[in-house]
């Protein structure tokens, strides 16, 4: 089984620095975005911070979104993790960062790093060898 992981960083957006006052709001449309991708939310949590940061996760059947917004900056990131335990889920796994990078970040000023994960190999018990 291998994955996806996407890492995305850069300016907020206006509508998401509007969304953030609204915390529900933004996990329901932010979900709504997910499942119109083939991803499945199965759970989501926010967090606000007494410095104005935000952080918004949203437990997935494949893995994990986690949007961290430090409003007072104007500044997000974006981690998204992806499991292929059905089969290759790296096209809606792109699908779902092109979405996320209108919805967050003001344009042009995004940056982010993408890493595939192939299949990880079985461990192996380690033998107790004595003396």
């Amino acid at each position: 089984m291998g994955s996806h992981h996407f890492i995305g960083n850069g300016l907020l957006s206006r509508d998401l620095h509007r969304a953030s006052a609204e915390p529900a709001v933004l996990l329901a449309r932010t979900a709504e975005i997910v499942t119109e991708c083939g991803l499945e939310v199965v759970g989501d949590q926010t967090a606000r911070f007494t410095d104005g940061g935000l952080t918004l996760v949203w437990i997935l059947a494949e893995s994990h979104l986690v949007l961290h917004l430090w409003l007072a900056e104007g500044f997000a990131t974006v981690d998204l993790h992806i499991c292929d335990y059905q089969g290759s889920n790296l096209r809606k796994s792109r699908q779902l960062v092109e979405r996320l990078r209108g919805l967050c970040f003001a344009a042009g000023s995004d940056s982010w790093r993408e890493m595939h994960l192939d299949s990880p190999r079985p461990v192996t018990a380690l033998r107790d060898h004595q003396g």
